[in-house]
């Protein structure tokens, strides 16, 4: 008797976790790629490795308006408002692993060498739609 009410009962729980996993996952529609909205604007104007250059609104590094970077053995914290360009370097001399060299260019025209996270994404808005980018294949970015 009881190993027929469990037959009864596996099917309605089988469905019921089937609906619930489908509501986690969209119910299985394809959304359109977001990208993070920051609280403030700002215009860049993005060069790839492939010299492709486009200009982007509402540009974010993973989500946020500033960066993290290594400057020698120290950790430091760039927010966009303080920078007026990124140059990327192809060098990764003194760079952890997954580490590499650019240049910063500060408003006041002042330039500090960094290094960064390849892994990081960048997320913009272009004329043509969302764009995403890794800092590996970054050349520059200018702030405008």
């Amino acid at each position: 008797m009881k190993r027929r009410a469990m037959h009864r009962v596996q099917p309605w729980l089988l469905l019921a976790a089937a609906l619930w996993l489908m509501g986690l996952g969209g119910g299985g529609q394809q959304e359109e790629s977001a990208i993070p909205i920051p609280a403030r604007n700002f215009t860049v104007q993005v060069t790839d490795q492939q010299q492709r250059t486009v200009q982007a609104t509402r540009f974010t590094w993973e989500g946020k308006t500033h960066f993290r970077a290594a400057f020698g053995n120290a950790s430091i914290t760039l927010p966009f408002e303080k920078l007026t360009g990124i140059q990327i370097r192809r060098d990764t001399t003194g760079l952890g692993p997954n580490q590499i060299g650019a240049t910063a260019t500060l408003i006041g025209g002042e330039t500090i060498e960094i290094g960064l996270d390849t892994t990081s994404k960048c997320y913009g808005e272009t004329a043509f739609g969302t764009y995403e980018i890794f800092v590996k294949d970054l050349a520059s970015v200018q702030f405008q």
